[in-house]
This record gives structure tokens, sequence and C-alpha cells, in this order.
């Protein structure tokens, strides 16, 4: 009789844990209570936006193979003052919902970063050309997968073998997975408690979501904090002197 019980009490508890996920990508989910695993700088701090101390709430970033209409981008921006940047290492803290367990569960990890456009991205994965990327497996020997605030493998940290050399101005960076939502869950971009330049942005060109095809602020997420957290790290370049003639 009690083993019968223990059988029952696994289906229902394996139904339960199916129940939770949902059957197509959601906006947001729940980022859990700890910082997460926040790695020690390994070059000059460049740009940082450090996860929020109050909201650790996960929003959709995901390049989805199964579901493309809900394919989605956080977009957010940061300036490289004269005469330019060598971004050396990204650092990107990120969360995981609806089933998923680990980040690497991806088949392909990015970074972009876009230009500017009237205080816009400039364009998005699928339509226009960001200005610098990186697209690699997430077992690629440039990235270091740590828990996240929600206690699974979900942060990210890109050490760069080849710099990304920016130039001055405004640019918007770009983070995201490609996985399928059926095998992997779902993956997506967190808080800081900062306000630098421009509110952070979203953007659902499949219009699977339902909240419009065109950037929009990430409030549609649920987000109520401007920035999205995320560091850059690497070397400032030097201003070079013009030369000139005393008369």
């Amino acid at each position: 009789m009690k083993k019968h019980l223990g059988i029952a009490a696994l289906i229902l508890a394996t139904a339960t844990t199916l129940a939770l996920a949902a059957n197509v990508p959601t906006l947001s989910g729940p980022g859990g209570s700890g910082p997460g695993v926040t790695p020690q700088p390994e070059f000059a701090v460049l740009w940082d936006q450090p996860l929020s101390a109050t909201d650790t709430n996960t929003y959709a970033n995901q390049e989805f193979g199964d579901f493309p209409t809900f394919s989605c981008w956080v977009a957010d921006d940061f300036v490289v003052p004269a005469a330019g940047w060598s971004i050396d290492a990204i650092f990107v803290p990120s969360g995981g919902w609806n089933g998923a367990t680990t980040i690497a569960c991806g088949s392909m990890l990015h970074f972009e970063i876009w230009a500017d456009a009237a205080g816009l991205p400039a364009g998005y994965p699928g339509s226009g050309s960001p200005v610098w990327s990186l697209a690699v497996a997430p077992t690629d020997g440039q990235i270091t997968i740590s828990n996240g605030s929600g206690g699974i493998p979900t942060n990210v940290l890109a050490t760069l073998t080849t710099p990304a050399s920016v130039p001055a101005g405004t640019y918007w960076f770009m983070f995201y997975l490609t996985a399928d939502f059926a095998t992997c869950g779902q993956f997506g971009r967190q808080a800081a408690d900062t306000t630098n330049g421009l509110g952070t942005q979203w953007i659902n060109p499949g219009g699977g979501f339902g909240n419009g095809t065109a950037w929009q602020s990430w409030s549609i997420l649920g987000a109520t904090l401007q920035d999205a957290a995320f560091r850059l790290e690497g070397t400032s370049l030097p201003v070079e002197l013009q030369t000139f003639t005393a008369e």
C-alpha cells in the first residue's frame, strides 16, 4: 500500500512541476532571492550596471527556434567617450524560468552592439547590422557560466579573444540566447538600480506576445526600473593630441 502511495505522490509531484511551465513563452519570470555569482572584473570597468538589489525578476529576451514569433530582444544604451574603448570582457547577469535548468542548454550566445538611431537601437537581429557582434556556443572557451540569482547557471561572462574596438558615441547593448522553448525553457535579462542615459527597450518583431512589433519601453514586460544589468570591461583609448603651431 505504501509503495502505491509513494508512486502516486511522485506522479502528482511530476504533474505539478509540468503544470508550472507555460505552454508558450511568457513575458517575465521570477529571478530568485539571491545575488548570484558576480565574477570580479578582469580588466578596468568601463561601464557597470549591477544586478538590482530590489528586482531580480527576469524579462523575456530570447531567440526561439520553435516559437519564432515570440523571439524578442532587450537593449540598453551606453556611452563611449572620446577617443573610444577597447572592450575585453562583458558580464551579463541573467535568469531562467518556465522549466529552465542552465543557459548552456541553448545552441548559441549572442553579444551585440548596435548604433543609436534617434534614441532607439538602429536595428535588431534579422533587421540591420550591429557595429560589433559575437555569436558563440555556450561551451566556447571565451565563455564562463555561473549561477544566477535563481540558483541555476544563467550568468554569463565573455572574455574576448579579440577585443571589440568601439569609437566614441552612444550605443545599445544586446545579449541573448538561441534556444528552443520546449527543450530549454526560457531565459531573459535582469534589471539594474542605475539610471544611466536612456531607458531600456524591448522588441518582439513577430508579434507573438501581442504587444506590438516596434521598439518600446521594457516596462511592457512589467519592469519598473530603467536600466538592464550588464558590465563592460577593457581599456579607454587615449585621446590623440592634435598638432598645432603657435603664432
